[in-house]
């Protein structure tokens, strides 16, 4: 990194020769004061929502209603400040640069969902350790890892990336399907070919989006492109950390409720996943077994929806490719 960073001379921008003044005027500061509170607002809402208040409750509809209409106010900010915008609506409106932005959305909220909760079933329902639930996650992040090289190389030899993000897209979509499917006595086998399936399908199309922007925009515009794919990975892991945390609380205390009424649920919830076995009274640990992983299960079903919902941006996405732009860029 030391040597990239001293060595390497980037593509000189327009912009270098502003002051420090004039580079301040360009950044989006009422964008940023607008669109920063809708996302904390979004993310309260969805946090609290059916556990700690009611969907219906007076605070969630508030949180709500803000959320709507900050969004709209940084609709309205991005339009008026045009280039100098966050997310400049020229760029945006690109279709493969929407569509890469959508397809990241889904595909990082299913990463993230995938690194987060099967630790947990680990712990939970296998009775591991925080530790070993995350080396029984390597099979996922080691097959993500192969993929993304794979497919990378592939990419630059063949020049089309759009294949590799249907690809993915189906993959994805089945690894995800299969792990919503795991049982309490689910063996070895299952859970590693299941997360095999999912971390190849994740690592061909992990990096696409990013080609995609790189091949159709120009070369200034190219930082603001992967920019906006790269936060569109990173929202959609965030919002839909906290859809499946209120999935998992919710399912698992109706669960508890139905699978062991003379327990109660606050116990459960109370207590860490890796303590489950040593905390619960044996003569309930059955029914909460059940009631967990069924509970986590159903959180895994938004993974398999958000899975199947990047097929949109995959088919979205233009069929260029990547040797067509070097050539124009070794032309210029």
């Amino acid at each position: 990194m030391a040597a990239i960073a001293v060595f390497f001379k980037g593509p000189r921008s327009s912009k270098e020769d502003l002051s420090f003044r004039e580079r301040l005027k360009l950044f989006d500061l009422w964008g940023t004061l607008a669109f920063l509170p809708a996302i904390v607002c979004l993310l309260l809402a969805l946090q609290w929502g059916g556990t700690k208040y009611a969907w219906k409750s007076a605070q969630v509809i508030v949180l709500l209603v803000v959320f709507f209409v900050l969004v709209c106010v940084f609709a309205v900010i991005q339009v008026w400040k045009q280039e100098n915008a966050t997310l400049p609506p020229r760029i945006l409106k690109q279709r493969s640069v929407a569509s890469g932005a959508w397809f990241g959305t889904c595909i990082g909220a299913v990463l993230l969902l995938a690194v987060f909760y099967l630790p947990i079933w680990f712990q939970a329902i296998k009775g591991v350790s925080a530790m070993k639930s995350g080396i029984m996650n390597l099979p996922l992040i080691l097959s993500l890892v192969v993929a993304s090289v794979l497919a990378g190389g592939v990419v630059t030899a063949v020049g089309y990336y759009t294949p590799f993000m249907i690809a993915s897209s189906i993959v994805t979509s089945i690894g995800g399907g299969l792990i919503s499917t795991l049982k309490v006595n689910s063996g070895h086998s299952m859970w590693i070919g299941y997360q095999t399936l999912l971390g190849l399908g994740l690592g061909m199309g992990m990096q696409q989006p990013l080609m995609a922007v790189q091949a159709v925009l120009d070369m200034e515009d190219v930082p603001i492109g992967t920019s906006i794919i790269v936060f569109a990975q990173t929202l959609g892991g965030a919002l839909l950390i906290s859809v499946g945390q209120n999935v998992l609380t919710n399912r698992l205390v109706s669960g508890l409720l139905e699978a062991v009424p003379s327990l109660n649920p606050n116990i459960v919830l109370q207590t860490g996943a890796t303590s489950l076995k040593t905390a619960i009274d044996p003569q309930y640990m059955d029914g909460v077994l059940f009631a967990y992983n069924r509970a986590l299960d159903q959180t895994f079903y938004v993974l398999t929806a958000m899975a199947c919902l990047t097929i949109f941006g995959a088919l979205g996405t233009e069929w260029r490719s990547v040797k067509e732009k070097k050539v124009e860029t070794t032309t210029a």
